[in-house]
Formats: C-alpha cells, sequence, structure tokens
C-alpha cells in the first residue's frame, strides 16, 4: 500500500516498457497519464493491456489517465522557421490558399476573424513572440510584432481574455475516448475547458456511450475558464491546475493568486484538484530537484492538493525513477508536519443522498480524530462515500471496500484513499467488518487495542439506514 496522503501522476509515452511502468509504481506512483496530444489508439494500446495485465496480476494497482488534446488553436506547418523582427508587419491568415508571402502564417481557428478586435494582443508559441493585432480582415488579421522571435511548425496561438467559438471536444478526442474506455480508463482529462457546459457536454457522450463511472477531470488553462470556474467546477469530478498553459494567458505573477483561487473554490464543493507542470521541472536533465521545486511540491501539500502531476520528468526517462521518489519524500515531509482540521464545508447539493453521505463522512472524520482512530472504513459500490472523506482531508487513512471493478480503479488519484474490491457485499454488515478488519491487519494497518471507524449508507426497502461504528481491535 503506497504510504503518502497526496497521490502522484506520473505521464509516460505510450511507447513505455512496462518494467518502467512497475518501477514507477514501485516509488510510489499512483496513476500513469498518457498525452493525447501525441499519442493515438494504435500506439497506446500496447501499453495499456500491460498496465491492465500488471494491475491483474497484482503487480500494480494503478489507474489510467487519457489527456485530451483538446481544441486548442496553432499554426500550420512550415519547411523552415519564420525569422520575425521587431515592429514587423505580417499577415495571420485562415484560407491556406491564400498564403503569398514567407513571413505570413497560417492559423487553424476560422473564427479569429471574428473574434478579436484591432488593438488585441495574441501570444503565439508560449509568449515567444507578441503581436498587436492592426486590421481585421474577412480571411486574415495584419498584426505587428514587438518583438524578435523564430517560429516553428504547429506553434500554439493564444487569444487572452477573448471567447472563442470552439468545441468542447474535437473528432480525435471522440475517437481516442471511445478507445480508452475499452481499455478500462478512469480518467478522461479534458483539455482547454471554458464553461461548465464544455463539462455537461463530455459527461453526455461518456453516458450515452455507457460509461458513466469515468470521472472527468477539467483542466484549468485559459482565462475564459477562470471566468466561469465555478460552473465548471460544480459540473466536474476533479479539476487540474494546467500552469503549463494558464500562465501563458496572463502576468505570470498573477498565476499563484490564481492557483489558490482555484484550490479554494475546489474546497468549497468538495472537488478534487490536482497542481500539474514543472513541479520538478529540472529533474528532465538533472539527477535531482532545484530548491524551489520542493519548495513547489511542498507548498502544493500544505496547500491541500489531492494530487501533484509529473509530466516531462517522467515521460523523458533521464531520471524518472528519482523525480518520483524525491516527490514521495517532499511529499511525506509535509504531511509530516501537517494536520487538518476538516473545516465545516458548505454540503452544497439539495440531493437527499448526497447530504446524508456529506454528513456521515464529516461526522466520521471529526470523530476518528477525537478518539485517535487508526483508520476509517467506507463501504460504497459507487465510491461517492470515500470520494466525500478525501474531500475532507483525513489524518488517517481512508480505505474503500467495493465490489465494483471501475470503481475499484477510479480510486487512484483521491487523497489517502485505497481501495479494496471486495468480490460481494454481504447482507449482513458484521459480516463485511470481518472483511475489513482482517484486510487492515495484513496490511499491518492496525494492532491489537487500536480503534476504527466503519461507515456504511445501505438501502433497506428504499430507505436509507446510515452507520458509524467505533471498533476496538481485539
Amino acid at each position: 500500500m503506497q504510504t503518502q496522503l497526496t497521490k502522484i501522476i506520473a505521464t509516460v509515452k505510450d511507447d513505455c516498457p512496462v518494467e518502467r511502468i512497475i518501477q514507477l509504481y514501485n516509488a510510489w506512483v499512483d496513476v500513469i497519464r498518457i498525452n493525447f496530444t501525441h499519442a493515438t489508439p494504435e500506439s497506446s494500446k500496447k501499453l495499456l493491456e500491460e498496465i491492465n495485465k500488471t494491475n491483474k496480476q497484482g503487480y500494480t494497482h494503478l489507474s489510467t489517465l487519457l489527456d485530451t488534446k483538446g481544441p486548442d488553436i496553432r499554426t500550420w506547418i512550415r519547411e523552415t522557421p519564420l525569422q520575425v523582427k521587431r515592429n514587423q508587419v505580417f499577415n495571420i491568415l485562415i484560407d491556406e490558399s491564400k498564403l503569398t508571402k514567407e513571413s505570413d502564417i497560417f492559423c487553424d481557428y476560422a473564427w479569429i476573424v471574428k473574434d478579436v478586435k484591432t488593438g488585441q494582443e495574441i501570444i503565439i508559441d508560449s509568449w515567444l513572440l507578441l503581436v498587436e493585432v492592426k486590421e481585421v480582415n474577412k480571411d486574415w488579421l495584419t498584426v505587428k510584432a514587438l518583438n524578435d522571435a523564430e517560429i516553428w511548425s504547429k506553434r500554439h496561438i493564444n487569444l487572452p481574455w477573448v471567447k472563442v467559438s470552439l468545441p468542447a471536444m474535437i473528432e480525435k478526442d471522440r475517437t481516442d475516448i471511445l478507445f480508452w474506455i475499452k481499455m478500462w480508463i478512469s480518467y478522461v482529462a479534458a483539455s482547454f475547458i471554458r464553461t461548465g457546459e464544455n463539462v455537461k457536454e463530455i459527461r453526455t457522450f461518456l453516458d450515452k456511450n455507457g460509461w458513466n463511472h469515468v470521472k472527468i477531470i477539467s483542466k484549468i488553462e485559459n482565462k475564459e475558464a477562470l471566468d466561469n470556474l465555478e460552473e465548471i467546477v460544480k459540473n466536474s469530478d476533479w479539476i487540474m491546475v494546467a500552469r503549463g498553459d494558464l500562465w501563458i494567458e496572463m502576468p505570470i505573477y498573477e498565476l499563484p493568486v490564481y492557483q489558490k483561487k482555484i484550490l479554494d473554490m475546489c474546497f468549497q464543493y468538495w472537488r478534487p484538484v490536482i497542481i500539474a507542470t514543472e513541479l520538478m521541472k529540472s529533474m528532465v536533465h538533472n539527477p535531482f530537484p532545484t530548491r524551489a521545486e520542493v519548495s513547489d511540491v511542498y507548498n502544493s501539500v500544505l496547500m491541500r492538493a489531492d494530487a501533484v502531476m509529473l509530466s516531462d520528468e517522467t515521460a523523458v526517462w533521464k531520471y524518472p525513477i528519482k523525480a518520483v521518489q524525491y516527490m514521495e519524500k517532499i511529499i511525506w515531509e509535509a504531511e509530516r508536519t501537517t494536520t487538518n482540521k476538516h473545516k465545516d464545508f458548505d454540503i452544497q447539493t439539495t440531493n437527499e443522498a448526497e447530504v446524508l453521505k456529506k454528513a456521515l463522512s464529516r461526522y466520521a472524520l471529526m470523530l476518528a480524530d477525537e478518539i485517535h482512530a487508526k483508520a476509517v472504513v467506507a463501504f460504497s459500490y459507487s465510491g461517492n462515500l470515500a470520494r466525500y472523506l478525501s474531500a475532507l482531508k483525513p489524518n488517517i487513512p481512508v480505505i474503500s471496500f467495493t465490489e465494483d471493478f471501475e470503481t475499484h480503479y477510479s480510486m487512484g488519484i483521491n487523497f489517502w484513499v485505497f481501495s479494496k474490491k471486495i468480490r460481494k457485499f454481504s447482507k449482513h454488515m458484521s459480516e463485511d467488518q470481518e472483511i475489513a478488519i482482517e484486510a487492515l491487519k495484513e496490511e499491518k494497518l492496525i494492532k491489537k487495542w487500536d480503534q476504527i471507524i466503519i461507515i456504511w449508507v445501505r438501502l433497506y426497502n428504499w430507505i436509507r439506514q446510515p452507520q458509524i461504528r467505533v471498533v476496538p481491535i481485539v
């Protein structure tokens, strides 16, 4: 069983060998992420089959995360880079056939000529080039460069504070998600989410294909998403602070302010949150992190992130295992000096079942702190009871018992939740209780004279019967 409360997500390439996957798991990785900006169903099929196989064999217990390409805006392919000088005037065109000058740039977003206005600034290639719109025409924009730059093929174009007319998913996203669903995916990280309606569109797509158990992680990475943050959080299962693209759309010194705002909103609505991008970027090339990176990971834990994510650090493969090991040690140090107080969160729902489970979770953790219980055990088919316990940031392990396969592998990112699959719940709670106690003893989480808390919400004759039991170990 993993030791840290805050979970670790590791990005790998789609040709990652299975031996490396097992090494990452043994170094305390909980979730494997594949970035489908670069991967395809064909290129990743073997890796996903291997992960499912090692999970089944007991070598790993990993959840899988598909990170979609999403509806981004890019320049097009160039045979040679474009050399731009400050104050140079050139065109950005939406009709490729009208490219007549070497200095022209093609943009794959046709609505750019409708969405921007004269005087607005456009960011190309992550602040490498900043241009000002001088003229808006039917098929092109005339812009002026505000700095020198060299622009290669397929570079990102960002339109800060512009409400763009893009869909929630592109066709590649649909194809990729349908493929991964067949491979028992646990999470979809939806790129470039801008509104709550975007999240609903993805949820409808999943539901229509019979996979409502798949959790949606909405990536906050543009200013329009910040404008609609509350609705996005309410409609999502998870939130990711995707700092790589988010910082491009604002002055970099404002990024910590918005990171804190996103985290606070997630706490308000009981939504788990991931902090991503460059947490230990120097370890792409170096065998140890910088002091600033150590502080970044440490402070992410203090800010009560549910998970932290490694990207290039584990995908490039120079020091992937060391990066995870350093991250786990930093997390452990931060958690060792932190005690969570289980804030009296607003229940934020009128759903009777949710109110019951959230209230039960809160009181169970408050009781656990009072009596110094060693663990909280939650029996749940859907896993929601364990997720609510996780949202309150427990100070002791939460062991989630479920008979559902998908629920079992959807707990990988939840803060200090460990999932145990049992064949079938019994008709008598005392039997389930004995199963839980034996499992905790086997994991050496409890010993004689310890106390644990066990909670259920069972349905009998359409009446919900919640229970909290304090069980002494004898």
